[in-house]
């Protein structure tokens, strides 16, 4: 299916290609999409059906901040039932993200984080962001017991509705842990359709690889012929929680029903915002895009075992110059004899070149790297060991 792109800037790039080969395994992912199993999360979520949490039986009506304890809980609750370990993060009295990090088998210091807002500001709120939260977790189940390349982080933040204030503490405390956050997809109101165009809006602006992102999720679309008429917006919005992410450097964008494309929900942010409004269809089409992109960035793992790899400090590794401009030293010291393995990521996790792999005795190493074929951006150093990994962020001038 063909999309439209409205863009009103252009930003030049490192030409990366975003062409995507069919996965059967993504494939497979999307076709396991359950719309009954999308139906039963937003009811219980939305306070339409009682649920039982923490073996109490509780009705989730609201779920406006300070007040939404109950909601965090459920999250807490379905991501331990996928086998995943719920993370709570707390930054104030009245405000918690929950996530859950399910860690890559290949490049786990690299991440692609699929996000929603939990918080809400009327009853039941289903479209207005329960949709998005129940296509994360529906990512969840389907993906956390399948070993991917690169890791993944399921996330909900909190207080979004009263200044992405859970997201924007979340995407500065990574950016100050120098997090290697690959792309963001923020998902926002799956549900509401009224004239079965199927048309959707893919915010995007240009920050990182941001754009190349709208373009990839754009393209999952494509592959997998899935139904649904992707439109990228760029400049996109900044009213949700994937600007908080732009704000610090990283990747990100934001997809949804066609908000700003003429068919917006009418009980946005009233007690009317009902699951019994929702397209089903549309709104099972949109959740197995959500659940492509992130299985189709995340790679799923042919093999079905390898060595999982911890960081480790003890490399050293660094480059000089940097920023750099056409050569640089690469420079690493060994404490035992291993065999390395050094690669060249651009910003989106894409490896475009392997400098090294070999054994190497215990030792200090300068290694020269000719930068002048790549194009200028933010690249990723990764030093691998056999158990052990490291990394270091390089500009190209």
């Amino acid at each position: 299916m063909k999309y439209l792109y409205i863009t009103l800037a252009f930003l030049c790039l490192a030409p990366v290609s975003f062409a995507q080969d069919f996965n059967q395994n993504v494939n497979d992912l999307i076709q396991q999409t359950n719309l009954d199993t999308l139906i039963k999360y937003t009811r219980q979520l939305t306070g339409e059906d009682s649920v039982l949490v923490n073996g109490e039986k509780v009705l989730i009506l609201n779920r406006q901040y300070a007040n939404n304890e109950m909601a965090a809980e459920f999250l807490k609750q379905k991501l331990s039932e996928f086998g995943l370990e719920p993370i709570e993060q707390v930054y104030s009295s009245t405000g918690k993200n929950i996530f859950a990090i399910q860690e890559g088998a290949v490049y786990p210091e690299q991440q692609y984080i699929i996000c929603a807002h939990y918080d809400a500001v009327a009853n039941y709120c289903a479209d207005d962001d329960a949709s998005g939260c129940v296509a994360v977790l529906e990512s969840a189940r389907l993906l956390s017991q399948l070993d991917f390349d690169y890791t993944i982080v399921y996330a909900f933040w909190d207080e979004e509705e009263v200044g992405l204030i859970g997201s924007a503490y979340y995407a500065a405390q990574a950016n100050q842990n120098n997090d290697l956050i690959n792309g963001v997809l923020n998902l926002e109101m799956f549900g509401w359709d009224s004239n079965n165009d199927m048309k959707i809006d893919i915010h995007t602006q240009n920050f990182a690889s941001s754009p190349e992102l709208a373009d990839y999720l754009a393209g999952v679309n494509d592959t997998y012929d899935l139904l649904l008429d992707p439109v990228i917006y760029n400049p996109g919005t900044t009213a949700s929680d994937h600007s908080s992410f732009w704000n610090q450097g990283f990747s990100a964008i934001v997809f949804s029903e066609a908000f700003f494309g003429g068919d917006s929900n009418p009980y946005y942010h009233t007690s009317q915002d009902r699951i019994d409004k929702f397209n089903l269809p549309y709104f099972h089409e949109l959740s197995k895009l959500a659940v492509g992109a992130i299985a189709s960035l995340a790679s799923p793992m042919e093999t079905t075992h390898i060595f999982a790899r911890s960081r480790s400090d003890s490399f050293n590794l660094l480059a000089y110059p940097n920023p750099v401009n056409k050569n640089a030293h690469i420079i690493f010291k060994l404490e035992n004899s291993e065999n390395i393995q050094i690669s060249l990521f651009n910003s989106l996790g894409q490896n475009v070149d392997n400098l090294l792999d070999k054994q190497m005795e215990a030792g200090s190493y300068n290694i020269p790297y000719d930068c002048s074929a790549l194009q200028p951006g933010i690249y990723l150093l990764i030093l691998r060991s056999n158990v052990h990994y490291t990394s270091f962020k390089i500009t190209i001038q």
